[in-house]
């Protein structure tokens, strides 16, 4: 993607408004102060789009008819007609916008935290943020935060009626990728400390979410800080298991290992509960949501010291 400054983003938005009006007029294809401008226009207003038709015709978008009397008419040029496009494909391109928005979407949840805030997701939007000088969408949120979510860069309270998270905060992956200055859309391998890659050997009957895409086969992360992760996760996604004796005991399990890491964290014991957590989780979520989740106990596993 072309990198844009916030002056070459004005000047492009004057470029295709002023496309815009010349394309009204079939006759006489050109596009004057009122068309940009209105019936409300005040000098100051006048004087910064003068200065910015100066400059698209230095670079070659339009040709200009300047009057005496202060007046301009301006007629687009090929190479003018090509950026504007240029521009528009950009900012439609769906895949490059939410690739950007996942990094400056992460990057602002870390600050928010860092900040001692709670926000909502909404306000990311109410920030300003945007993409090629175009704001994000709703449904652009929605889906970051969910992908965020899924691939265990944020965590946080989720809604029936919503894919993301409400109020977001940064797991330590997430954390680790802001602070280290990398894009959530870069492959990671071993750069993080004390990280390793495993070959996973199962001898237990789990239900593995082979070839998903939100399955991270890459542990970058200390196993107190994974137990943490699977505990919320499970945590956040009982309300999922129908069976009311299944989702007590998982409940019951779940803050047995939280108490565990939080207090004496010895590994023989959370050896002890991740494995029934593991096998209890396949027998009582069905599905990709129960086989994700018993692939995160078992990577868990591997973690531990022996």
């Amino acid at each position: 993607m072309a990198e844009h400054s916030p002056d070459d983003l004005r000047r492009l938005d004057v470029l295709g408004r002023i496309i815009a009006a010349a394309g009204e007029r079939s006759t006489n294809p050109q596009a004057l102060p009122q068309d940009l401008l209105g019936s409300e226009s005040d000098h100051a207003s006048a004087r910064d789009l003068r200065e910015r038709v100066r400059e698209l015709e230095g670079a070659g978008y339009v040709t200009v008819d300047w009057r005496f009397s202060g007046g301009w008419s301006a007629r687009p040029t090929a190479q003018g007609k090509d950026a504007w496009s240029a521009l528009e494909t950009a900012r439609g391109n769906v895949r490059a916008r939410r690739q950007r928005m996942r990094d400056e979407y992460l990057v602002w949840v870390v600050d928010q935290d860092d900040a001692g805030g709670s926000p909502t997701s909404d306000d990311f939007l109410r920030s300003g943020a945007n993409y090629l000088g175009m704001p994000y969408t709703q449904e652009d949120l929605e889906q970051t935060g969910k992908w965020l979510h899924e691939g265990r860069f944020i965590k946080g309270p989720m809604a029936d009626q919503r894919p993301d998270p409400l109020r977001p905060e940064p797991m330590a992956k997430g954390r680790w990728i802001v602070e280290q200055g990398k894009s959530v859309n870069e492959p990671t391998h071993d750069e993080s400390p004390g990280s390793a890659t495993y070959t996973n050997h199962f001898h237990a009957p789990a239900n593995v979410a082979q070839n998903s895409q939100h399955v991270q086969q890459t542990i970058n992360i200390g196993w107190q800080d994974q137990a943490r992760e699977l505990v919320d996760e499970i945590s956040g996604r009982l309300q999922h298991v129908e069976d009311e004796q299944a989702r007590a005991e998982l409940a019951t399990t779940v803050e047995e290992l939280r108490a565990e890491v939080d207090g004496q964290a010895r590994p023989g014991a959370v050896r002890g509960i991740v494995t029934k957590l593991g096998l209890a989780i396949g027998t009582a979520m069905a599905g990709e949501l129960g086989s994700e989740l018993t692939q995160h106990a078992f990577q868990l596993l591997l973690q531990l010291p022996a």
